[in-house]
């Protein structure tokens, strides 16, 4: 007697797999702010006068190393001033501006444009500001047509935000209020935008009366000045983004990236934080060794020239193949969301092999990341290829490949 058939398959219906990749995320309609070209000059100029600074930061201290050589008394005393405050700068520019820019293009690349006429800006506290810092006002995007309603942006002193505090104090002249006077938000005011002031002062005198137009459509002048604000923690708890995740952590949303889940995102942040720090840290002061020792004409110490010189080519190389690495980590959790699946996870030697429906993946590298009586896990991305897998909770991405 033949087996009955399966109702399901008889109705030409299929089980869903755990582990099909979803659709792309969907985000708001309509051109971004990156389609516009003149957004994408203000990046690279915006990009490539950070580069320059930094580059120029070194210079100048070079050119006073070298004078101090020859008139010691005077440029030793600039010189040591100087280094106190360009090693500020340059941290600044290497843990905050550098990655800024790849912020700054993140959202760009996501959110239109909105242009803002007359945006209410100051100094005093502001009744949904977590914190005491200037502030601009924006509409709030669950209210976008209430006047009342507005979220503040909130400029922590540093110096990518000085041009704009210098023009929002009680004290600016009515041509650098003017400069501000049309401002350029892009993003959501409750996570993380960019502002950018027009090209123009007379710009003000085009710009829509909306408070949320397109630049394409707006007919403002080209941005500049670009600024990333990061707001996950601006804002006082009652005006903050709460998706499912922030609602409980142990429950990913699956119409938002990996990365908005806010224990992934901690963890990327500070993971990516720990390795710059420490490629910051670490070479530079290594090489400032060796240039020592080759200034001063050292010849005992060319041993230990050479070993910082062997160690400089071993690991260098590696250290930035390690960031990249976490650069594209963080890039796929961007683009895909959380999904639960369940598991089963084994060992084969000193490999771990997690199997998920019918796929058999592995860490890379190959070592026991996962505890071995998990049943349950998160997946972000494409299992056939290269994917993040966590934890439930998102606390703890890992990167996994199909095993051979």
């Amino acid at each position: 007697m033949p087996a009955p058939k399966d109702t399901d398959t008889a109705a030409g219906r299929r089980e869903p797999d755990p582990l099909a990749e979803p659709p792309p995320l969907p985000w708001p309609g309509g051109p971004t702010a990156w389609d516009d070209p003149s957004t994408r000059r203000a990046w690279r100029r915006h990009t490539a006068g950070t580069v320059l600074a930094l580059a120029a930061w070194v210079a100048v201290w070079f050119a006073l190393y070298g004078i101090m050589r020859h008139v010691f008394t005077l440029t030793s005393v600039v010189l040591l001033a100087y280094t106190v405050y360009a090693a500020y700068r340059l941290l600044w520019l290497l843990v905050a501006a550098l990655p800024g820019t790849v912020r700054i293009r993140r959202t760009l690349r996501r959110h239109p444009w909105q242009s803002i006429e007359g945006a209410e800006h100051g100094f005093s506290a502001h009744p949904a500001a977590a914190k005491n810092e200037p502030w601009i006002a924006v509409p709030d995007p669950e209210a976008p047509d209430d006047p009342d309603a507005r979220l503040p942006l909130l400029l922590v002193i540093h110096p990518g935000t000085h041009w704009w505090i210098r023009r929002m104090r009680p004290r600016a002249t009515a041509e650098q209020r003017a400069e501000i006077d049309v401002l350029w938000c892009c993003g959501d005011p409750r996570e993380a935008v960019v502002i950018a002031a027009s090209a123009s002062a007379s710009a003000s005198a085009s710009a829509s009366a909306s408070a949320s137009v397109s630049a394409r459509t707006g007919g403002a002048k080209a941005p500049r000045r670009l600024v990333h604000l990061d707001q996950r923690n601006a804002l006082v708890a009652a005006r903050r983004h709460r998706g499912p995740a922030a609602a409980d952590p142990q429950t990913p949303d699956r119409l938002r990236p990996a990365l908005s889940h806010p224990p992934t995102a901690r963890t990327m942040r500070d993971r990516m934080r720990r390795r710059v720090l420490l490629f910051v840290l670490l070479w530079p002061a290594l090489l400032a060794v060796q240039i020592v020792i080759v200034v001063n004409g050292d010849h005992d110490r060319i041993g230990v020239l050479m070993t910082l010189l062997l160690a400089e080519l071993a690991g260098l190389p590696l250290h930035i193949i390690v960031l990249l690495s976490t650069r594209r980590t963080t890039r796929l959790l961007a683009a895909h969301p959380w999904r639960p699946v369940d598991c089963t996870i084994r060992s084969r030697g000193r490999q771990q092999l997690v199997t998920v429906g019918n796929r058999i993946l592995t860490p890379s590298p190959w070592r026991v990341y996962l505890p071995a009586h998990a049943t349950r896990l998160w997946i972000a991305g494409d299992p056939g290829a290269r994917c993040m897998v966590s934890l439930p909770g998102g606390a703890r991405p890992l990167s996994f490949a199909p095993a051979r």
